[in-house]
């Protein structure tokens, strides 16, 4: 018997889990940019290196004078800054059609860093956003700065990031959009059907650093008296490999009194484009 509690004591009480290695190109400059839109570089204290941004400023930014709203738009897993640029033509016609001009951001998120913090990697999603990038940009441009005037949008990976953020730092924001966001914790097992075999080994590595500080259900429930004043809407396609994370997380805020939006489109799989077609509008509209 005493040998045996001996072997016990001897094992370690969880699993080593894998490392993560971030393969991350931080400066990337757009091939071309959409009308009234700047590349720029933060210098991140955090992460000690330049982070590249792109910046939306409407047509009478220079000839106004006045402050404008700011959505910082938050890429999905593989992009980049650059990589969704064509939002900022959406905004541009939804403008046209009556909506609040707005200064839209476009953060470099990092390949599937889930928007947060990896202190190994020295990879500070979440600090570089929320410390950083956000007092530079109401440094630098004429931002109302201030919560009401401050909005999160994001598709997928970024739509995690929006909501979690959102949650987290409720009284920093007025509003949040997410598109097709993986919300729940990952499956343990690491299996999503229909996923490449590359991304199922990733989704294996990932799970094991779950962490409640990270995890919109989670951050819903601890912070649940602080979201009243925060405007939340989520879309979600029928064709969506994310659908079952909205389904879940409609019920889990309705059953805590958090007011939200909760969109379905009939037919929509994972595809931004589709999404900003049959729902774009409607979410720059809830912004304002």
């Amino acid at each position: 018997m005493r040998i045996l509690l001996a072997l016990l004591l001897s094992l370690p009480l969880v699993a080593e889990r894998q490392p993560l290695t971030f393969e991350i190109t931080w400066v990337n400059p757009p091939a071309t940019r959409p009308a009234g839109v700047q590349h720029r570089v933060l210098k991140s204290k955090a992460m000690q290196r330049d982070v590249g941004y792109n910046v939306y400023l409407p047509p009478d930014y220079e000839s106004s004078g006045r402050r404008y709203p700011v959505i910082y738009w938050l890429h999905g897993s593989g992009g980049n800054e650059s990589s969704s640029l064509w939002i900022a033509e959406e905004y541009q016609k939804a403008m046209a059609g009556g909506i609040e001009a707005a200064i839209l951001v476009f953060p470099n998120g990092g390949r599937k860093t889930e928007y947060r913090d990896w202190q190994p990697q020295n990879v500070w999603i979440e600090t570089m956003i929320i410390r950083e990038l956000i007092p530079h940009i109401d440094a630098t441009f004429r931002t109302i700065a201030t919560p009401a005037g401050r909005s999160l949008e994001g598709m997928s990976m970024g739509a995690n990031g929006a909501l979690k953020l959102a949650f987290k730092y409720p009284e920093m924001f007025h509003s949040v959009v997410a598109y097709a966001g993986s919300y729940k914790r990952l499956p343990l097992d690491g299996y999503f059907p229909g996923i490449a075999a590359e991304q199922q080994a990733w989704i294996a590595k990932l799970q094991q650093w779950w962490s409640a500080e990270d995890d919109v259900f989670e951050l819903a429930h601890k912070n649940s008296a602080r979201l009243g004043e925060l405007r939340i809407r989520f879309v979600a396609g029928t064709k969506d490999i994310a659908l079952g994370d909205a389904e879940a997380l409609h019920p889990w805020l309705v059953a805590r009194g958090i007011p939200h939006e909760y969109e379905i489109l009939l037919g929509v799989g994972h595809d931004a484009r589709a999404y900003y077609k049959r729902s774009g509008w409607n979410g720059f509209r809830f912004h304002f």
